[in-house]
């Protein structure tokens, strides 16, 4: 099975890239590294509006966990985009447009029998749609449709949750609101959006297989509570949330 991974460059990327290669029947055709930081931009506005809306520590947490530059000590090396392109021997495209016509063209020409969305912070456009309908699926840190948006583990944590769900969806326009095929869930012993998010993302590969390679152990459970749509944290919603000492 050949998959095209579109994403923001993180730890969480690469520790979803090494769980999918544990399986034989899966490979990488291509790689969609999304540089933006805002919307689609990746200047200093973009960094600016960051701050402006989620205040300096969770910006730090973000460059923590995407640029190897501010990794801190306790958060595990990892490979760049390039790197892994380069032991895959597939192609990798930067960008700051995950739905623009020249990544739609790349990944068109990657072949892939299916793409997946992996800790990508950013809206796919209509015409990615409309090119790779039925053919792009979404794995999401939460459980849905009760944590949609896109920082579900914060606010799970938030509101004191102890179990966290990792979901594989189809991927549509309306957000985080595709058919859910498999999840799992985790209980982290250190329940901080980091330790918990990587605790996840480390289970892209079996979510994975159980829906496209016939392994069928990751069903997903009905949940009677209502969907909810949570925003990026605002910089009042992190001192909150660190002042019940809860970690980043």
């Amino acid at each position: 099975m050949q998959i095209c991974l579109v994403s923001n460059a993180s730890v969480y990327t690469d520790a979803a890239l090494h769980s999918l290669l544990a399986y034989p029947e899966i490979q990488i055709c291509g790689l969609v590294k999304c540089t933006a930081v805002a919307g689609k931009r990746n200047d200093w506005r973009a960094y600016k509006d960051l701050f402006l809306r989620s205040g300096p520590l969770y910006a730090g947490y973000l460059g923590a966990v995407t640029k190897p530059a501010y990794r801190m000590p306790h958060v595990p090396k990892w490979k760049s985009m390039r790197t892994w392109a380069h032991s895959l021997r597939c192609p990798v495209l930067p960008t700051n447009d995950a739905s623009a016509p020249q990544t739609l063209d790349f990944i068109e020409r990657c072949k892939p029998d299916l793409i997946l969305t992996v800790h990508l912070g950013q809206i796919l456009n209509a015409a990615f749609y409309e090119r790779f309908a039925g053919k792009t699926y979404n794995i999401h840190p939460g459980k849905l449709p009760i944590y949609k948006g896109p920082d579900p583990v914060f606010h799970a944590i938030l509101e004191n949750e102890q179990a966290f769900t990792l979901s594989l969806h189809e991927s549509i326009q309306k957000i985080d609101a595709g058919k859910v095929l498999a999840e799992t869930t985790v209980v982290p012993e250190k329940r901080t959006v980091f330790r918990t998010n990587l605790d996840l993302f480390r289970k892209t590969g079996k979510l994975v297989a159980s829906h496209f390679l016939g392994k069928n152990d990751c069903p997903p459970a009905p949940d009677d509570r209502a969907p909810r749509y949570r925003s990026w944290p605002s910089n009042g919603d992190v001192l909150r949330f660190l002042a019940r000492g809860n970690r980043l």
